[in-house]
């Protein structure tokens, strides 16, 4: 990979439901989100524990949550503790980021099967006092927000990220009205597939102190474009990012498992994709909305495609704006962006999308007859963004 001559197989994904912001798994700690989706997907994938080679798993808010967290996961699931992984951190990326790289460790032939995805509780995000070591002889003390710290905020820029996309919204002159629209269509979407029962078998349910989480929390189908219209700005008095066309802040896990083709042949295991391609750029950090199309475009072009030969877009929700003008700037049709709703909707666990929005593309692939091709991606911080190419199998 990128094309390389080793077919990677996605044999199957899990995922846990969409919390939101101390909402519904607010009492699941990090690690047992990630866990919840490891073991799920052992359950379902049906090899041994001993068989997986490698695991990945991406996570961005690392403050306070302990010595190496992907460790951390594979030692509380099922899987042996021999098992070898790397804790990936790329802000959104990083989920979608450690997939990629088990697919190179595989085409490397340095794994056979590989569980790959990402985890993230938004909900226990501590809050931090940086510099506090030297104490303080008088003043006030500062608490910073870690969640903001570590996933939301662009350092070298010192901008939040909607900030940031504040500016790609004038260069571009994407109207608050466009993002509304946008983000109300996102809603309904949602709530038609959580309605329709098609996320039922990706999900893993999460066992929490109030009870079974199984169903994604978020999406509100009875908003209306005069309800997003009255919410206040976020970043500017006078901006178009408000919280109803922003993706929430949320809680969730998502892993898949791939393999090589010869390995997957031999364990009769059934995939449900192929990872065919995937593409990493970076530009300046004030672009990193426009990364998200430059990706795209790199990756159809590097596979003699048009965006016309994808039938679903599976591309974060990080803005409604970075939605718009990835559609406009590459002709995609809305209805093959984010066909199912997306983090406006659902919410944008940072370091857990990847894994969540792979796994999703991937039962789509398998269920819907109508989608043989898709992209799955995301923005990340600092500049850049990646993306997938999925195909059936």
């Amino acid at each position: 990979m990128p094309n390389g001559t080793t077919d990677i197989v996605l044999v199957d994904g899990a995922r846990t439901p969409h919390g939101t912001l101390l909402g519904s798994l607010e009492d699941v700690e990090p690690i047992e989100l990630a866990r919840t989706s490891i073991d799920g997907l052992l359950e379902r994938a049906a090899i041994d524990e001993t068989e997986v080679d490698w695991v990945g798993l991406g996570n961005a808010i690392q403050a306070g949550i302990g010595q190496v967290p992907g460790r951390q996961a594979v030692v509380e699931s099922a899987l042996s503790n021999e098992t070898q992984v790397t804790t990936v951190n790329e802000a959104s990326g990083s989920g979608l980021r450690a997939i990629t790289l088990a697919a190179d460790r595989i085409e490397a032939g340095r794994a056979n099967i590989a569980i790959a995805g990402g985890f993230e509780s938004m909900s226990n995000a501590p809050w931090i006092l940086p510099g506090y070591r030297k104490g303080r002889r008088h003043g006030d003390v500062e608490l910073k927000d870690s969640m903001l710290l570590d996933s939301l905020w662009d350092v070298n820029l010192d901008l939040h990220m909607g900030e940031i996309t504040e500016r790609m919204v004038d260069r571009e002159d994407i109207s608050r009205k466009a993002q509304d629209e946008y983000a109300l269509e996102s809603h309904r979407l949602a709530a038609e597939a959580i309605e329709s029962g098609e996320f039922d078998d990706e999900i893993v349910p999460v066992e929490t102190r109030s009870g079974t989480v199984e169903t994604d929390e978020g999406p509100r189908p009875e908003s209306t474009l005069s309800d997003l219209a009255e919410l206040p700005t976020s970043f500017r008095e006078d901006g178009t990012i408000t919280p109803g066309n922003a993706s929430k802040l949320s809680d969730g896990a998502g892993t898949v498992l791939l393999a090589d083709g010869e390995t997957a042949a031999d364990r009769g295991l059934k995939p449900m994709a192929k990872l065919t391609d995937y593409d990493l750029v970076y530009r300046d950090p004030d672009e990193f909305n426009e990364a998200v199309g430059d990706v795209v475009a790199e990756l159809l072009a590097d596979n003699d495609l048009a965006a016309d030969d994808v039938d679903a877009f599976w591309i974060n929700e990080a803005f409604a704006a970075q939605s718009v003008y990835v559609m406009e700037r590459l002709e995609i049709p809305r209805e093959r962006m984010n066909p199912s709703g997306g983090a406006v909707a659902f919410g944008h666990p940072i370091g857990g999308s990847g894994g969540m929005l792979a796994a999703s593309l991937a039962y789509q692939l398998r269920d819907d007859p109508e989608v043989s091709r898709g992209l799955v991606g995301m923005s990340v911080g600092g500049g850049g963004a990646i993306m997938a190419l999925l195909e059936e199998y």
